[in-house]
């Protein structure tokens, strides 16, 4: 998987773990009890941010995901953050690899494109029913 794809696949965790503990997201992830109450998908990007924490970008890094956890519904701060990933991956192999190797342990197989979206679910065994048309007959 190449950098732009692992990043692409490692923003929703990360944009996850952002949105759940706000602007102290980076206190809270590197903080190392354990967090009983989070969910799979807060998991998985505390595991990320925690990697990533250590990288040669970390200050990039943290700072973007700080704002990200301020501003969760922004679009453009998630952006920022995979452009800053994607040079972090991009610049470190190894930092790659480990990447890689916490969303195989997750069970995090490719990338999701949603455009236009009103959300994102992120985690295992979430169930989502869309309805698409101007219509609700159908629904009654």
């Amino acid at each position: 998987m190449g950098a732009v794809e692992l990043a692409g696949v490692a923003v929703p965790y990360l944009a996850t773990v952002a949105g759940a503990y706000g602007g102290a997201v980076v206190q809270r992830v590197v903080d190392q009890s354990a967090d009983v109450t989070a969910d799979a998908g807060v998991g998985v990007g505390r595991r990320l941010l925690r990697r990533l924490l250590g990288s040669g970008r970390s200050v990039q890094i943290g700072q973007t995901v700080t704002e990200v956890g301020e501003e969760p519904d922004d679009e453009a701060g998630r952006e920022v953050l995979r452009a800053v990933l994607v040079k972090a991956l991009s610049e470190d192999a190894g930092l790659a690899e480990d990447v890689a190797r916490v969303l195989a342990d997750a069970e995090v197989t490719g990338a999701v494109t949603v455009q236009g979206s009103q959300g994102v679910q992120v985690g295992s065994q979430n169930t989502q029913t869309n309805h698409f048309g101007s219509s609700l007959d159908g629904l009654r």
